[in-house]
């Protein structure tokens, strides 16, 4: 039995993964690295994974940004382009109470910016498994766009319109007008992406984004349409602006979960005329794939 933790700023998802590569179990937890205080890592660890599996496991693996330099065992990146071979080969191993645990590398990526990734890498490789190439979308604070090509990443962004648009509907002149526990309507989205896709207005999404408030202050829109309006702005505007930067289209696009993140963002995406297609991941494979890999992992 093989433990896998994918541990971010602010969730812990577990699974346990027998020797087919078959998940047998999972457990999350909104446990993120930012919750635990003092660095107390390893107690956190042993509180969160049921000491059942940890009798049954031989080796666990970890990734995201449990893997950082605020996180318990900082690793380097695997630069693009990156596979599973290239994040194995440095991924740093300790022993924890009688059980190996590896944490594995994130991927980079230095140009045209430096990019990064800590745990995401795995989901594209997986997601993108079926296909000789495609573009793998993992929707959320940070959006993630991932080309994948043989099973190795080749290039990678990230576009903060979930965090942008999260801070905008909680602390802004916008945000005043929203009512409190107002939801993100569907009407409301996706009449920001009209909006955010419109010619007949100049500029980008820093010139639609008042609109926001003038549209209700002139009753053009109601208040509990705010906070969806804004989503569909800025996931608009992330779409735009990745759409000639990724040419989407010229291979499959992917889009990973099934949180209502994705589900929305697939939706748009597939309102902009792009085929998107909810991806599926299988994770225990990419891992069993892992394990072979390198002895390090073994």
């Amino acid at each position: 039995m093989q433990i896998y933790v994918e541990w971010t700023s602010v969730s812990f998802a577990a699974e346990l993964i027998d020797a087919d590569g078959k998940v047998v179990d999972q457990i999350r937890h909104p446990v993120g690295v930012n919750q635990v205080k003092d660095a107390a890592f390893e107690a956190q660890f042993f509180a969160l994974v049921p000491a059942d599996w940890r009798r049954r496991a031989t080796i666990g693996y970890l990734s995201g940004m449990i893997t950082s330099r605020g996180g318990w065992i900082e690793t380097r990146f695997a630069q693009v382009p990156a596979g599973i071979a290239e994040i194995a080969a440095q991924g740093k191993r300790i022993l924890v109470d009688g059980l190996p645990l590896v944490f594995l590398c994130g991927v980079s990526t230095p140009a045209p910016l430096p990019d990064v990734m800590r745990g995401e890498e795995l989901k594209a490789i997986a997601a993108a498994k079926c296909h000789a190439a495609a573009t793998v979308i993992l929707p959320g604070a940070h959006t993630k766009y991932v080309a994948v090509e043989a099973g190795r990443i080749t290039r990678l962004a990230t576009y903060m319109g979930g965090e942008t648009a999260a801070l905008l509907r909680r602390d802004s002149l916008i945000s005043r007008l929203i009512p409190e526990d107002s939801a993100l309507t569907e009407d409301g989205f996706d009449r920001g992406l009209s909006v955010a896709w419109t010619s007949d207005v100049g500029g980008g999404l820093l010139r639609r984004l008042f609109s926001a408030r003038s549209l209700v202050l002139f009753e053009r829109m109601p208040r509990e349409h705010i906070a969806g309006y804004i989503a569909g702005l800025v996931a608009g505007a992330e779409i735009f602006e990745a759409e000639t930067e990724w040419s989407l289209g010229s291979a499959p696009v992917l889009v990973v979960g099934d949180s209502p993140d994705a589900t929305r963002y697939r939706r748009a995406l597939l309102q902009r005329g792009i085929d998107a297609q909810a991806a599926t991941i299988d994770i225990g494979a990419v891992i069993a794939t892992l394990s072979a890999t390198s002895p390090l992992l073994a």
